[in-house]
């Protein structure tokens, strides 16, 4: 048996001393897995771009003073040689730049869905429900917007290298144009950095609509069916209309902030083109600059106007990340289903306490198992789990379950049923000795160890898009003839376009409602765990169906099968049903005895 301590205990970056945070994930995303390397390369790509663009109009002017305007033609050649030499550094440097950023935005965007992903399907679960598309959303545009962090950086540094650049030539050409230039920088980005706080919120509460309108659209578009069953059709559209309007008013408001920004900063970079253009030509007018340099001044000042404007909206697109970054964080940090045990409660070994730990490590006493009276006896074999008595405060009827055994668990109450699965499952905590697992406190073990040994399926088990053999079996493996026809599958599976290699769209939609379930039982059948909890298997199967599938899984003398459910006809295969909830007495016994001698049982049960 797999030690506990060598198997995960919590989900990823759950590390109390370093919990998930955006500042954290914005760290990972940038510079975890070699890609500081990635990042260092697009950022110098991208300010050796800017720089060269800033120094086209720089050495136009140049050459219009050192050889035009002298009409000397070498050194026209030799000025057009060195603005070759400038496009080339350009655009070298420019596909560098991108192809190191781009590798950085997608292995980091690649790394956060394998966060995410990890962290939804963590063995110990989740405390809070999110309805798929929610976490689709967080996984996907989430992702990727956090992970374009190394864009914003690159574009980032690269404007403030044209800036630098740009002030640096007008200062030489002429000092007051290059203060101007120096001064109206951090002042425009001040101004628009106080815009940017409504478009932060506007653009969270735009996710959040989207991601809860995307949920809605999973979750009825995977029932549809039980919907149309129910009437409910007017009901789902209508709700998922209210949603998706809210989604729309949101991305609209949060557009329009955008534009507005947007037009405030390209107004603001216009003015200030306007300005070094008109003192430039006045200055030339003057005499103070040479053609050349008003010709090098107008295309600085031009070409500066995109790099100020980059700088300006830089805010705006940090506050879209972190509002994404705080979403992730969040699902990152979202407390476990299934808390790990205190530490105290863990089993250690020390140097001297080798015998109290070997000692804890023995099968706590069971209680006597009642005698089997139909089916035929059988020997007692050693349980593989055990339901105690009185535990935990839960209200569950005790039982074992051995290799060979099927055994019934009537619950009169559904909800209660549910949450007797769930807790088997591992999907809900199961208090300190409620449930044994090979004579081990599963409050103890490992969430991958309990699921190894005990399989518990949700009674609304879903189908996948795939063939009906990838549904059923693991991947390559052969299918079960066993489980197929325990599951009464047959029938049906043979009446398919390709048989068991048809393939399954929608969750099974074109499928009735008994067949999907009769899949769901036969991969259920195909798990290889020695314990195997099912929770109405055939709620939606037809009489003689059912009587078939009970006769089926009398053929599974290598496992330890619990039936969680109130039909009769299953019932009836079970070497022993017990019954409890409700605030009654557990009774036990077999079917035909607590038909027999049970009020209650005949009451919920039936013939």
């Amino acid at each position: 048996m797999p030690s506990s301590s060598s198997l995960p205990s919590c989900p990823p970056g759950r590390n109390t001393s370093t919990p998930w945070t955006a500042s954290r994930l914005f760290t990972f995303t940038l510079l975890a897995n070699g890609r500081w390397k990635l990042l260092l390369v697009g950022c110098a790509g991208f300010i050796l771009h800017q720089v060269s663009e800033a120094l086209v109009p720089a050495t136009i002017g140049a050459a219009v003073d050192k050889a035009i305007s002298p009409h000397d033609a070498g050194a026209l050649l030799w000025w057009l040689g060195a603005l070759a030499v400038v496009f080339v550094v350009l655009a070298l440097s420019w596909r560098i730049g991108t192809l190191a950023t781009n590798r950085s935005f997608l292995y980091g965007s690649h790394d956060l869905r394998q966060l995410s992903v990890e962290r939804t399907l963590h063995p110990r679960g989740m405390a809070a429900r999110r309805a798929p598309g929610e976490i689709v959303a967080i996984a996907s545009s989430d992702a990727d917007r956090v992970a374009g962090l190394s864009w914003l950086i690159g574009g980032g540094l690269a404007a403030a290298a044209g800036v630098v650049t740009s002030a640096v030539t007008l200062l030489l050409i002429s000092v007051p144009l290059g203060i101007a230039v120096l001064v109206a920088t951090p002042v425009m980005l001040v101004v628009m950095q106080r815009l940017t706080k409504p478009l932060e919120d506007r653009s969270d509460v735009e996710q959040s609509s989207a991601a809860r309108a995307g949920a809605l659209a999973t979750d009825f578009v995977t029932g549809s069916r039980p919907l149309k069953g129910l009437g409910a059709e007017e009901a789902a559209v209508t709700r998922y209309t209210a949603a998706s309007r809210t989604s729309l008013l949101a991305g609209l408001r949060a557009v329009r902030s955008r534009s507005a920004y947007n037009g405030a900063s390209t107004a603001l970079s216009a003015a200030f083109l306007a300005g070094i253009a008109f003192f430039a030509a006045w200055f030339a007018v003057q005499g103070s600059i040479t053609v050349g340099q008003l010709v090098a001044v107008v295309g600085v000042a031009q070409f500066v106007q995109g790099p100020m404007a980059a700088l300006g909206f830089l805010s705006v697109e940090l506050a879209r990340k972190r509002a994404s970054a705080v979403r992730t964080a969040v699902l990152l940090t979202e407390p476990d289903a299934v808390p790990a045990p205190e530490p105290e409660e863990r089993t250690t070994t020390t140097a001297g306490s080798a015998s109290s730990v070997a000692a804890s490590r023995e099968p706590a006493p069971l209680p006597e198992a009642a005698p089997l009276r139909e089916p035929a006896p059988l020997p007692e074999p050693a349980p593989l789990l055990e339901l105690r008595p009185g535990s935990g405060g839960a209200a569950f009827p005790p039982f074992t379950a051995a290799a060979g055994e099927i055994v019934g668990v009537v619950l009169p109450d559904g909800t209660q049923a549910r949450l007797l699965v769930d807790t088997l499952g591992f999907r809900t905590p199961a208090p300190r000795g409620l449930v044994s697992i090979d004579g081990q406190d599963a409050a103890d073990l490992d969430p991958v160890h309990v699921r190894s040994r005990v399989f518990a399926d949700s009674h609304d088990g879903v189908l996948f898009r795939g063939s009906v053999r990838d549904n059923v079996a693991v991947a390559n493996a052969p299918l079960d003839e066993r489980a197929m026809a325990a599951a009464a599958v047959g029938d049906f599976v043979s009446q398919l376009p390709e048989g068991t290699e048809t393939v399954l769209t929608g969750g099974g939609q074109s499928l009735s409602g008994g067949q999907r379930q009769r899949l769901v039982l036969g991969r259920s059948l195909h798990q290889k765990q020695p314990v195997l909890v099912l929770h109405d298997p055939t709620t939606a199967v037809d009489t003689a169906t059912e009587a078939v599938i009970a006769d089926g899984l009398r053929n599974f003398p290598d496992k330890a099968l619990v039936l969680v459910t109130t039909s009769p006809t299953l019932l009836a295969v079970c070497h022993r049903v017990v019954m409890g909830g409700g605030g009654a007495a557990p009774e036990s016994g077999t079917h035909r005895e607590l038909l027999a001698t049970s009020t209650g049982y005949r009451e919920v049960v039936g013939s």
